[in-house]
């Protein structure tokens, strides 16, 4: 698995979720209390923009049609069937590093 260099500490810490694309595959990366999420970009419902997306705690709704998702789980609040994909992150400094399957 490959690391690739997404995006700021400082910027995320201060409530600025982040996007970005390994490939083709788009990212968005949360903080959650102490830790930072990375998962899929887009909400695996309606593929929604979850960068976009609000966090309460531990919990992301996707902005187009409400959905939540558990952001240490990924599991869907309104379909357990549901899953964000969540990928690995190390913090080096202030960079934000994400592995991808």
């Amino acid at each position: 698995m490959t690391e690739h260099k997404l995006g700021s500490l400082a910027a995320v810490r201060a409530g600025q979720p982040t996007k970005a694309k390994i490939g083709k595959t788009p990212v968005a990366i949360f903080a959650c209390g102490d830790d930072i999420i990375a998962t899929n970009g887009r909400c695996p419902h309606a593929h929604g923009p979850l960068h976009e997306g609000e966090v309460d705690g531990v919990i992301l709704t996707c902005p187009w049609h409400g959905w939540e998702f558990n952001l240490q789980t990924g599991i869907c609040e309104e379909d357990p069937e549901l899953k964000l994909e969540l990928y690995t992150v190390r913090i080096d400094g202030d960079d934000i590093w994400v592995a991808i399957p």
